[in-house]
């Protein structure tokens, strides 16, 4: 009987993540080794279980994300869908999907052409670019230079010009691009010292923060009426890069609401 009830023990351990424990006067010692033999030897012959455990764990952590940032982007609606020139596609589209990058993420690069042949595809669509310079002073360089050109009505110009880019950036290569797509190059470096863009860039930290995103790309995707989000329908979070017919689907749901 004592071997069965150790048995039960250990099976109550493995159940509860070593709630069983939490009484550590109920158990002596001699048990508490006997369980952990029994526990060591179950997962040696059953290493399913720590990957069954282990998926559990990562839904369960991608469910929370999840839940903070569609909380986060209900409260922060307004910036997030907000352009000011930084956009592609349809100004009044049914359907946003707003997107963090960094122009030095290699992520981001392959995802460019994904985002332009879905907006082709869709001439109901906005894409919104979210400029989140997450490594360094090159990519904050290339993201202040691409602001300063919506200022000029050629945002997307420089925007396509400098993820197209191979090799890593550095500040004269920025200019000789922002130059290669006719910018006017005096009030372009004027415009990169502003305020204004100082602030939009603080304003995009602030949000990936309250979004708690760990890296770039990472996109938002929401039905928006008339251009606008009304906060009806769940919006969907999506941390990394996603496929062209994935993001298509969404797409579709989305309009259905629209």
């Amino acid at each position: 009987m004592k071997f069965k009830s150790t048995a039960l023990l250990a099976s109550a351990m493995l159940c509860t993540g070593g709630a069983a424990f939490a009484d550590a006067a109920s158990v002596s010692a001699p048990q508490k080794k006997e369980v952990e033999a029994i526990v060591h030897d179950y997962l040696v012959n059953h290493p399913e279980v720590l990957l069954e455990a282990s998926q559990a764990l990562q839904k369960k952590q991608q469910d929370e994300m999840q839940q903070v940032a569609k909380s986060a982007i209900k409260d922060n609606a307004g910036d997030l869908f907000k352009a000011d020139g930084a956009f592609s596609g349809n100004a009044k589209g049914n359907v946003t999907i707003v997107e963090f990058f960094d122009y030095q993420c290699v992520h981001c690069k392959r995802m460019t052409p994904v985002l332009s042949e879905l907006t082709t595809k869709n001439p109901k669509l906005k894409v919104v670019y979210k400029e989140l310079p997450i490594f360094g002073k090159r990519s904050e360089t290339a993201s202040r230079a691409a602001l300063a050109a919506a200022k000029q009505g050629k945002y997307k110009a420089l925007h396509d010009a400098l993820l197209k880019i191979e090799k890593r950036l550095d500040d004269d290569l920025v200019m000789q691009t922002a130059k290669s797509v006719g910018l006017d190059m005096d009030k372009l470096k004027a415009d990169m010292k502003s305020k204004a863009i100082d602030d939009e860039i603080a304003l995009n930290q602030a949000l990936a923060e309250k979004l708690n995103l760990m890296g770039t790309p990472a996109f938002i995707l929401a039905s928006t009426p008339d251009g606008e989000f009304d906060g009806k329908h769940e919006p969907t979070f999506i941390p990394g890069a996603a496929t062209l017919e994935a993001l298509q689907d969404l797409v579709n749901e989305a309009n259905k609401k629209s």
